[in-house]
């Protein structure tokens, strides 16, 4: 009986990363969490101090392997997007810098004369958020770092340049750049001049699934991994393309995914490039197809820190068993960053809305609930907004992602949408079951054949009108709270001062 081949699985988030053994029948050995680590500077920069974060990788890495005498097949890593290393002339990685780096911010309006060609390029307004404003940031506050720069790469290609020797980038990440054209799915001439970015050296776009032999025999053996004699390195991509392979491995399929974590992005693929203010178009993996994002922006990360700030000893399980969607809202919140209305200042700003007087119903039970009320509203928001503009009418939402752990959340989502919400048992997890995927297609493995059982589905209440009052309400909320009036009289404000 031939031995089963054993895969290395690298899923690197935001604010945490996790590490996976997996056997090509898709059997879990273990996994390992750790937390991310950043350098804070000034003018709203965080850095990547890229020894400090490998070394903690490989020693969670280490931990991972010990118990299993086992050898490594392939490897493939997925990596939060909009997050990149940077290397000098010889390849060599200096640092990196993460998605929350906001340096860029204060530069943006250096460019207003570029905004539609930069727009027509790459379907997003110019945005610190991607790497050209980055370094653009970094240029003006950090001459020492950024005359270091040669080259970039992503968070998870960076793994094939240090495994495999290989400089090279996925167009799912490439995208997140701003100097990669959306269309032609090639870098830009014109993005690159309009950023004063023409000195850079720009790593070849591949697409996943391309595999690469690990040369670097050395350095794998510092992460505790022993390589089979043909172990390949398998380039994978961005984490929320890769949830979405995990959700719907076959590419061609239209499925309605719904991938909820630090944000809740609502995403169906598109083989049309269709842009919209309502959602992002993304690249799939492979760069071939389009994903359209529907984002209400920063969701589990408001309930996180909601619920420390407020009620740091409280299990989640027991808010939410606090918290009665059948009767009328007497607090609401307003923190889901996408659900306002476009600004006329550069900052948004969300908040509690009371009525007043202030009532004994304040607490900080009630506080946090009205966080996770306002989540549930602007994802069903944005799967409102997306069944508006798609030809398709979609009866179910595959949902994954920790905030899926909520049981408040989806049943929210499921009655307002009047769609089932289906939970697989392996949903914690979305983007480490997306390389495991991309492995075992090129592994020649049959991913799509291993059964995943059902772990929770959610059904709309039909009786749940208040729900539906309650959702009505929030939305005149955001609209008053975000609208022109309020905020040119709130620029005049700020002018007069």
């Amino acid at each position: 009986m031939a031995e089963l081949k054993h895969y290395l699985l690298i899923d690197i988030g935001t604010g945490s990363s996790r590490v996976a053994l997996e056997d090509e029948e898709g059997k879990l050995y273990d996994l390992q969490h750790i937390s991310n680590e950043y350098v804070e500077d000034n003018d709203g920069g965080t850095l990547i101090d890229a020894e400090k974060f490998f070394d903690n990788l490989k020693a969670a890495t280490k931990i991972l392997m010990a118990p299993f005498d086992v050898k490594i097949d392939a490897i493939t890593v997925s990596g939060a997007r909009q997050t990149f290393f940077f290397v000098d002339d010889h390849n060599d990685i200096k640092f990196g810098i993460p998605n929350i780096d906001s340096r860029g911010t204060k530069f943006i309006g250096q460019y207003r004369d570029y905004e539609d060609l930069v727009r027509s390029h790459t379907a997003r307004d110019i945005s610190a958020d991607f790497m050209a404003m980055k370094l653009v940031g970094l240029r003006n506050n950090r001459p020492d770092l950024f005359n270091k720069v040669s080259s970039f790469t992503s968070l998870s290609e960076v793994f094939a340049l240090m495994f495999s020797g290989k400089l090279v980038i996925e167009p799912s990440q490439a995208e997140e750049t701003q100097l990669f054209d959306m269309y032609s799915k090639s870098w830009d001439e014109a993005l690159i001049n309009i950023f004063n970015l023409g000195n850079l050296r720009f790593p070849e776009i591949v697409p996943s699934g391309t595999s690469y032999p690990v040369t670097n025999i050395k350095l794998l053996s510092e992460y505790g991994v022993a390589p089979a004699d043909d172990c390949q390195f398998v380039i994978g991509g961005a984490d929320t393309q890769l949830a979405m392979k995990a959700l719907s491995p076959d590419p061609k399929k239209h499925t309605l995914c719904l991938v909820s974590g630090t944000t809740s992005p609502v995403c169906i693929r598109s083989d049309k490039a269709i842009t919209d203010k309502n959602h992002w178009l993304d690249l799939d993996l492979g760069g071939k197809r389009y994903v359209l994002e529907f984002n209400p922006g920063v969701t589990g990360l408001n309930y996180e820190r909601s619920k420390k700030l407020f009620l740091p000893d409280t299990p989640y399980m027991d808010i939410e068993n606090q918290i009665d969607i059948s009767v009328k809202q007497s607090i609401f919140a307003s923190f889901t960053t996408q659900s306002f209305a476009k600004p006329t200042l550069g900052d948004k700003y969300g908040g509690f809305f009371i009525k007043p007087p202030f009532t004994g119903e304040i607490s900080p039970q009630a506080l946090v609930g009205a966080v996770v009320t306002d989540i549930g509203f602007a994802i069903a928001q944005k799967v409102f907004q997306l069944d508006k503009m798609s030809d398709e009418s979609f009866d179910t939402i595959i949902a994954c992602g920790g905030g899926m752990n909520s049981k408040i959340i989806p049943q929210i989502v499921s009655t307002l949408t009047g769609k089932t919400i289906r939970i697989y048992a392996d949903f914690q997890e979305p983007s480490i079951i997306g390389c495991f995927n991309v492995i075992s297609d090129v592994m020649g493995g049959d991913a799509h054949d291993i059964d995943r059982p059902i772990r929770f589905e959610y059904h709309p209440q039909a009786e749940n009108k208040i729900l539906l009052k309650n959702y009505t309400t929030w939305k005149r909320l955001n609209k008053g709270a975000n609208n022109d009036a309020i905020l040119s009289g709130a620029k005049k404000l700020e002018t007069s001062i």
